[in-house]
């Protein structure tokens, strides 16, 4: 069972909420998936810019058309959420997550992005909202933040390691931003995939043109058609588009809890793959966090 299972009423669900839920399961699949192929794409000795070539190109001219359409609308939102938006799910997140993977297995970084979202949330809500989280909430949230030092302790996470955690949570950290700030813009959820997807592509073109992307020609074609489908339609396309469906109908904690199930199903695919075996303070760090992420996204009781 899933975190957004716990969620469903007794009643017949609203269809609202039944999309949001479909959204977020599509989600989390495709992030398991995009954790995996960051990790591939580092043991291949590929820049990371070059498989962000391969993750926004396609979503990119894609969504080309829709921005040049919805482009006053979208200009009419105030910059810094514009930034928030483009930053914290585009090409600087995509790039901070690339070269984390580059520093630490599949199931530490699957675990740390998504499974820290739900604190990091809360933290920026309430530093940059004023949105205190409920109290309701905070048992779960420090389950969160233990989970996170157990991980590091036990792994004793410093020199490569230490390396690949600080770009981890700095990742979560702007997708806890971007998440935050795509609610309140008011954009809706194609208008944030085209300006994710169509933005990070032209922030990436003059990079390449400097440095071409020559790793890409030295990719066998059966790992670089793998990597177009996960990242190019998988992350590019479908969960950018999911992710914004979720927020808009389930609100953005709801959201960030989808990452629960993200290092379960990541570290599954990581050790046929790759041969990596979650050690003890992984795991013991996972449970944590995924047990805080669970009780995060849990209804709050009515008020009387």
């Amino acid at each position: 069972m899933s975190a957004a299972t716990l969620a469903l009423p007794t009643a017949a669900p609203r269809p609202g909420l039944v999309a949001g839920l479909a959204a977020l399961a599509v989600t989390v699949l495709i992030w398991s998936s995009f954790f995996v192929s960051l990790r591939a794409g580092a043991r291949a000795q590929l820049r990371p810019e070059e498989l962000a070539l391969i993750r926004f190109a396609p979503a990119g001219l894609g969504f080309l058309p829709l921005l040049v359409r919805r482009w006053r609308r979208i200009a009419a939102v105030p910059w810094p959420l514009l930034a928030s938006i483009l930053v914290g799910a585009g090409l600087p997140y995509f790039l901070i997550a690339g070269l984390g993977m580059r520093h630490a297995p599949v199931a530490d970084g699957s675990t740390l992005i998504p499974g820290t979202l739900p604190l990091l949330v809360a933290v920026l809500g309430a530093l940059l909202y004023r949105q205190r989280p409920p109290t309701a909430r905070l048992p779960a949230l420090l389950l969160i933040g233990a989970g996170v030092l157990v991980l590091m302790t036990l792994n004793h996470g410093q020199g490569e390691l230490g390396r690949g955690y600080a770009l981890f949570l700095l990742g979560s950290l702007m997708w806890a931003n971007y998440t935050l700030a795509l609610r309140r813009s008011g954009l809706s959820p194609l208008e944030g995939a085209a300006l994710i997807s169509t933005g990070s592509l032209a922030l990436l073109l003059p990079w390449l043109l400097l440095h071409p992307p020559l790793g890409l020609l030295t990719l066998p074609a059966g790992q670089l058609a793998l990597q177009g489908l996960i990242q190019g339609l998988g992350v590019g396309l479908v969960s950018t588009l999911c992710y914004a469906i979720a927020i808009s109908r389930l609100g953005a904690d709801t959201a960030a809890a989808a990452g629960a199930l993200t290092p379960v199903l990541a570290s599954l695919l990581a050790l046929p793959l790759f041969g990596e075996m979650p050690g003890a303070g992984s795991l013991l760090g996972m449970a944590l966090i995924v047990a805080g992420v669970v009780g995060a996204s849990r209804p709050l009781p009515a008020r009387r």
